[in-house]
């Protein structure tokens, strides 16, 4: 199945935590990320939900990840990267800004990206379960496997524990998300007069957004902007993209292609973020880059865009078979 290899390559490689050299290490990671991101999205389509859902659920799946199996919420120097000092609050033992960069990426590029290319290739079964019960049993399994060995390499990799407090208040909000998760009840669809925008423009408006947003942290933990502020404008990012991509969501021929549109706005961005951070001669965790490494990341995002160029084009031509025959 495409989303369980898809969704650590874009959250890992694209990333540039990892570089192409490491490629391995996706039969390690997509457990847990594949695995999560696959599990979600047949939760959610099972029970005939759509993307607040997905969405809501993605971030329980973050709180589990960073609160849990990494520790990175509660860590103050985890990976050797002090990621907790830029805003940190001693009486939550966390930094804001950390905990919202760091579960939105999950959200946004951990799971909604994969499902959007692997929903948008799939055409008219977009919205349809893909497994059966055994399928989803194996899921489930794969899920809690891929946590179970990130948080044994997690524990042996730092001395640091998170506080009893830290972990139940974690287990809270976990549960409040996936809670408010299927507090979405299905709607009828009504679609508006307008038309839906054009793939393009969807494109270039998530594009933006999303780079506004890693630019903000980036900018922030270069000491440029204070942490109220910068928190403020991921905020801001965030609220503008939902507001906008859901209005637009609710016009006529909105669909597989505009879905599309976004993941590639989403998958450039973070391919950005990652070959920004080779020409600095290292990945995001540290290890030393190349050529290689930069030549690597061009041929993954390039194979991302035609996978999702490749979608657009089958919702095109489905789309133009739907008027000839009516």
């Amino acid at each position: 199945m495409l989303l369980i290899p898809l969704a650590p390559l874009i959250a890992e490689f694209l990333l540039g935590d990892f570089s192409i050299r490491m490629l391995a290490l996706v039969i390690v990671l997509a457990p847990m990320y594949g695995g999560g991101a696959l599990l979600i999205r047949e939760v959610t389509r099972r029970t005939n939900r759509a993307w607040p859902t997905m969405l809501l659920l993605a971030t329980a799946y973050a709180l589990l990840e960073e609160a849990y199996t990494t520790q990175s919420l509660f860590n103050p120097d985890y990976a050797g990267a002090r990621l907790l000092d830029y805003g940190y609050i001693p009486a939550l033992g966390t930094s804001l800004n950390w905990t919202v960069f760091v579960l939105s990426i999950h959200v946004v590029w951990s799971v909604a990206t994969p499902i959007l290319i692997a929903e948008g290739i799939a055409g008219e079964r977009r919205t349809e379960p893909w497994l059966k019960t055994p399928g989803m049993v194996i899921t489930v399994l794969l899920f809690l496997l891929g946590c179970a060995a990130t948080t044994n390499f997690s524990l042996h990799a730092s001395p640091f524990r998170a506080s009893a407090a830290q972990l139940i208040g974690a287990g809270v909000l976990v549960v409040i998300v996936i809670a408010a998760a299927f507090a979405f009840k299905p709607r009828a669809h009504v679609e508006a007069a307008a038309v839906a925008p054009a793939g393009w423009i969807v494109f270039v408006v998530t594009f933006v957004l999303a780079a506004a947003f890693i630019m903000i942290e980036s900018m922030g933990r270069g000491h440029r902007l204070l942490p109220a502020i910068g928190l403020s404008g991921q905020l801001a990012c965030e609220l503008i993209a939902l507001v906008v991509i859901a209005r637009w969501s609710q016009r006529r021929d909105w669909g597989s292609l505009q879905y599309l549109a976004i993941a590639a706005g989403t998958t450039l961005t973070y391919a950005l973020f990652g070959f920004y951070a080779f020409l600095q001669g290292h990945t995001h965790l540290g290890a030393p880059t190349g050529a290689v490494d930069m030549a690597g990341q061009i041929v993954l995002t390039l194979l991302i865009l035609a996978l999702i160029g490749w979608g657009a084009r089958r919702s095109q031509r489905a789309a133009g078979l739907r008027g000839v025959l009516a």
